[in-house]
């Protein structure tokens, strides 16, 4: 019986192996190979309007032994729809493994199935057209497959799936490097489990790529039935972004429709939130985002439902909620550190970003300042509307965080109070070039309060710091309450209602209205500047002629650069100090008016240079027009006590760096208040009580007007208390060029009831700059030189140096007038003077006096440029009918050692061309005087001189003590404190006499003294007398026979020593001085007609 068996037994196995054998033969035989391809051919071609390309059937016993290997490759379909060809499946390599007890019972069973280097393709065209991996869609119930399948293990390596549809502008594609599944068919229901890994490629819609190489592991729990067309994810699990999600729900396909799929799935687990608010916001919210991190994770539901295909969006609902969620910025002062967060994203019943919304059911935002609610709805991403609410207390950094993107203004500390409503367009992103005056459709009503901000604003490079503020807010009007704070280094105070405000700052808006009341502590004109240029973009003003553009720069830099054109005022502004780059302005008030058109100062009161000034300003902003209206200005100035030199400092032209120099533009883009004068038009009036000179004297109750017209700068009048208790009133006009003055005239009076000279010319030198403000000869020399060769140097060249007095710009003409005079010794009456001043000399027109009994008149010139201790004086004199005795008197007081005033009388007419040097007291230095005279001396009479009364020891003192003479006329010549004697003939009651020598004025003396001694021994000396006293000539002029005597001194405290008959000496030194003396008019040239006189 086991033998039996046993020959059964192996009779049955090699007859299985025959068949098994036979079977393996046969199918892979060419026959077989054929056979499983129009097998093959045939499913699809029922099922499917695909085209399958060639491709290769293998078929292998050994492979997997026992059991057999059928493998396909190479397998292509096309899709060769609306004559198109598009490759929707690749696959490099098939393969299934057979079970041979199947086969040999005619059955086809699968139990292993291998797919390697596949892709998977489906393609929508813009029109809605698509190509894909698709069979033949049958009405009514879908048809359950005859067959049941046991598949142990489908495995697949990097197999692609990618789908690009260009009609709703999306795409999809993933990579599954190692697949690991197992499948079952039964009873009409296809059931799927297992393990995929792989990486989504790329996830993109209308707004960009949601995801890009992102690594994917999922667990599939899938099963799809047959009958109802239906196929359902049953605890589907994935990880994505690190995060697993849960997958669940069905798709169905729709039997009436001939392409599509109705879904409804549902996604639920944890993401990363920046990935969340990336899907979740409108693309002109993204650039919110841009730099932020985040660790949070957001937790998500999405839904998809509704029907699905090539050109049908499903609807989708996206539900998130965030629990103490931070967000940071690569900025420190952006960051949301607690945020409780719960809405929805629904791309609405339209399926379509016009009826998209997004709503948060919470938001709060958690800070150590307290809480802040969001409610919110934004609808339409294409262009959002948005409304909702903002209410409670935050951090201002987190605030800013949320309300504003990177780059318009910036929070790094503070806290904001807020009960806000908003709704409207939102804004575009940051890098949008338009202006906010085509997004100004966003309403915000409410109030904020802030405390302590800290604030930057990146489009002014600026910082506001300690801020505190109420503001209350009715759409783009902003009312500030109780406003303080640092603005770039200036506190402020303000309350103010303001429209544009923040868009203007932010560069969103182009212009801002302000009205109210401000105080600032320390204001700089430079920053503000800044801080308020207009936006970006702005036009530019097209060149205008030379004088309209010279107008326009100085106009357009307090116009559009100072208050620009979009900045509309209606401020009070009150300033402790507001800084200009060369002057400072403290205690400030002024109104400030702005339309766009025109600035206005009104009121303005303030002090400067220790002063108080008001008035008002006024100056255009519309600086497009080639005729620039000019600065326009009514100013009062009025000071207390002034140092003159300051007074100068003040009035001197402001040093600035040369074109192209470190500095120029700076300086030069806001002008010196006195620049302002010169350019702008106007009236200033000015009061000083004093001004202090440096001599220590004062001008008291100065008051002057001036007016400025064009290029015409006018002073009516200006009145003074000068020095001594003079009044003086003066008028003045001067053509201004380029902010300077190239021409001015002048005309001065003086009026005294008794005047000092000296302290005068005092008062002239003080009104005179210091020496170290005078250009030196040469340097003037050296300048002019470079400036002839300099080339292409034009005649508008650089301003010359100096005061105005020094420099030839001024002119002025000086009339003063005294009732009574002195000038050291000398004193007199009537005084009348007439000076023109022009290049740092004083031409004297007319100086006359009464004086000595007489008249004395000069006429000539000063230099007054020549330093504090030399001012040389070159003049012609006429003393007419001089009373010698008092001329003598003060001639000594003087200090000069000459006859007294009771040695002499007599009158003189005395006229000479003469040149000295008035020192600092402006007394002439003889030793410096050099003189031509002509002396017409009458009524002489000469008592008790020591010189004749040593010379004549031979004659009896009572007749040779007091000699009459008749009148003379000599010349006389002074060189240096010496007086040059060649000739003069004296005829006195005694005798006929001559004089020949020198004489200084310190009292050395070297005379010649020649004398008829017949005539003084034996003449009628009482007879002369009378002659001389009645007018009649004497006896016949002198002749050869006199006799000469030598006096000599070598100084003023020795005695005359007496030589006598010293003929040939006389006669000798008479030739050399009268060759001396044509030398010496020849050498000075001295007038010797005395032209200039009268």
């Amino acid at each position: 019986m086991k033998k039996i068996s046993l020959r059964v037994l192996l009779a049955g196995l090699l007859l299985v192996l025959l068949a098994a054998g036979g079977g393996a033969w046969l199918l892979g035989s060419r026959y077989g190979r054929a056979l499983i391809a129009q097998r093959v051919r045939q499913q699809l071609a029922k099922n499917s309007d695909l085209v399958l390309g060639p491709f290769e059937v293998e078929v292998s016993p050994w492979r997997d032994f026992p059991h057999l290997t059928a493998s396909l490759r190479h397998l292509a379909l096309t899709d060769t729809a609306r004559g198109r060809a598009e490759t929707v499946l690749r696959l490099d390599r098939a393969d299934a493994r057979l079970e041979l007890g199947a086969l040999l019972h005619g059955r086809v069973q699968v139990t292993r199935l291998t797919l390697s280097n596949g892709a998977l393709r489906e393609v929508v065209d813009s029109t809605g057209h698509s190509w894909g991996l698709r069979g033949k869609r049958r009405p009514g119930p879908g048809k359950a497959p005859v067959l049941d399948l046991g598949l142990d293990s489908l495995i697949i390596n990097n197999f692609t799936i990618e789908t690009r549809n260009a009609y709703i502008h999306s795409a999809i594609g993933a990579r599954v490097r190692v697949g690991r599944l197992a499948g079952r068919l039964a009873g009409g229901v296809l059931r799927v489990q297992g393990l995929l890994d792989g990486q989504l490629e790329f996830l993109q819609n209308p707004s960009g790529t949601l995801l890009a190489h992102e690594p994917v592991r999922a667990r599939v729990r899938y099963h799809y039935t047959f009958r109802a067309r239906q196929g359902s994810f049953d605890d589907t699990r994935f990880t994505l972004n690190g995060d697993t999600v849960r997958l669940s729900g069905t798709h169905t396909v729709d039997p009436t429709r001939p392409t599509g799929t109705q879904l409804a799935l549902r996604f639920a687990g944890d993401q990363p939130l920046l990935a969340v608010l990336n899907t979740a916001l409108p693309p002109r919210l993204r650039p919110y985002l841009a730099g932020a991190t985040s660790p949070s994770k957001a937790q998500v539901t999405y839904r998809i439902e509704g029907q699905s295909g090539p050109t049908m969006r499903p609807r989708t609902l996206l539900s998130f909620k965030l629990r103490d969620a931070s967000l940071a910025w690569p900025d420190s002062a952006r960051r949301i550190n607690h945020w409780d967060l719960a809405a929805t994203y629904d791309n609405g019943p339209g399926h379509r970003p016009e009826t998209t919304t997004l709503t948060l059911q919470r938001c709060r935002l958690y800070s150590p300042a307290g809480q802040l609610d969001v409610a919110l709805m934004l609808r339409n991403f294409r262009q959002p509307y948005v409304r909702g609410r903002l209410s409670g207390r935050t951090e201002l950094p987190e605030l800013a965080a949320l309300l504003t993107p990177r780059g318009l203004w910036q929070a790094r500390r503070g806290t904001a109070a807020l009960n806000v409503t908003f709704q409207g367009l939102l804004r575009p992103p940051p890098n949008s070039t338009r202006l906010a005056a085509l997004q100004r459709n966003l309403d915000v009503r409410g109030a904020v309060v802030l405390r302590n901000a800290d604030l930057l604003l990146p489009a002014r490079h600026a910082r506001l710091s300690a801020l505190n503020v109420r503001i209350g807010i009715a759409d783009s009007v902003w009312k500030l309450t109780d406003a303080s704070g640092v603005l770039d280094g200036m506190r402020f105070q303000a309350s103010a209602t303001t429209v544009h405000l923040l868009g203007y700052l932010t560069g969103q808006s182009a212009t801002t209205t302000i009205r109210g009341d401000f105080a600032v502590d320390d204001l700089h004109v430079g920053r503000l500047r800044g801080l308020l240029r207009p936006p970006a973009g702005a036009p530019a003003r097209p060149n205008a002629r030379r004088r309209a553009q010279a107008r326009a720069a100085l106009t357009a830099t307090l116009g559009t650069s100072l208050i620009p054109q979009g900045m509309r005022l209606s401020v009070a502004l009150h300033c402790r100090r507001l800084l200009l780059p060369a002057d400072t302005l403290s205690d400030l008030f002024v109104r400030v008016y702005h339309d766009g058109r025109q600035v206005r100062l009104q009121g303005l009161t303030g002090r400067i240079y220790g002063g108080e000034v008001q008035g008002n300003l006024a100056w255009p902003t519309d600086t497009a027009a080639t005729d620039v209206p000019p600065i326009n200005f009514q100013l009062s100035v009025h000071f207390g006590t002034l140092p003159y030199r300051q007074l100068l400092a003040r009035l001197a032209p402001v040093r600035r760096p040369a074109p192209g120099r470190p500095g120029y533009r700076k300086r030069a883009a806001l002008p010196a208040l006195r620049e302002l004068l010169l350019t702008a038009d106007g009236q200033l009036d000015c009061s000083i009580d004093a001004v202090r000179l440096p001599d220590g004297q004062s001008l008291r109750n100065l008051r002057l007007r001036l007016i400025k017209e064009d290029s015409l700068l006018d002073m009516p009048y200006l009145t003074v208390t000068v020095p001594q208790g003079g009044q003086g009133r003066a008028s003045a006009s001067a053509i201004v060029d380029d902010l300077r003055l190239t021409a001015a005239a002048a005309d001065v009076s003086l009026r005294y009831a008794t005047l000092d000279v000296q302290q005068l010319l005092k008062l002239f030198a003080a009104l005179s700059p210091p020496d170290s403000l005078v250009t030196p000869a040469k340097r003037v020399a050296r300048q002019a030189a470079r400036t002839r060769r300099a080339s292409g140097r034009t005649a508008r060249g650089r301003p010359r140096t100096g005061s105005m007095l020094t420099n030839g710009v001024l002119a002025a003409t000086l009339h003063v007038q005294a009732d009574q005079v002195r000038y050291a010794a000398v004193r007199g009456g009537q005084f009348r003077l007439a000076v023109h001043l022009r290049d740092g000399t004083a031409r004297i027109d007319t100086a006359a006096l009464n004086a000595f009994g007489g008249r004395v008149r000069l006429n000539g010139v000063l230099h007054t440029n020549r330093g504090r201790d030399h001012h040389p004086l070159h003049v012609q004199t006429s003393l007419e009918d001089i009373q010698l005795p008092a001329f003598f008197t003060v001639a000594q007081a003087m200090g000069l050692r000459v006859l007294g005033g009771d040695n002499i009388r007599g009158t003189v007419r005395l006229s000479g061309d003469l040149r000295t040097d008035l020192d600092a007291a402006f007394l002439p230095g003889f030793d410096q005087t050099q003189a031509y005279l002509q002396a017409d001396i009458r009524n002489l009479e000469l008592i008790d001189v020591e010189a004749l009364t040593e010379s004549l020891k031979f004659i009896r003192k009572e007749r040779s003590g007091h000699l009459y003479f008749e009148p003379v006329r000599t010349q006389l010549i002074l060189d240096r404190g010496e007086l040059l004697i060649p000739d003069l003939k004296l005829n006195s009651n005694l005798a006929n006499m001559a004089l020949n020598g020198t004489y200084a004025l310190d009292g050395r003396a070297n005379l010649y003294i020649g004398a008829n001694a017949i005539q003084a021994l034996f003449g009628d000396n009482q007879k002369r007398i009378e002659r001389i006293k009645n007018n009649q000539p004497l006896a016949p002029r002198p002749h050869p026979g006199l006799t000469y005597v030598n006096l000599r001194r070598t100084s003023s405290e020795t005695k005359y020593r007496v030589r006598l008959f010293k003929k040939e000496e006389q006669r000798q030194q008479q030739d050399q001085l009268r060759l001396q003396a044509r030398q010496f008019l020849v050498t000075q040239r001295l007038d010797t007609t005395l032209r200039l006189l009268p």
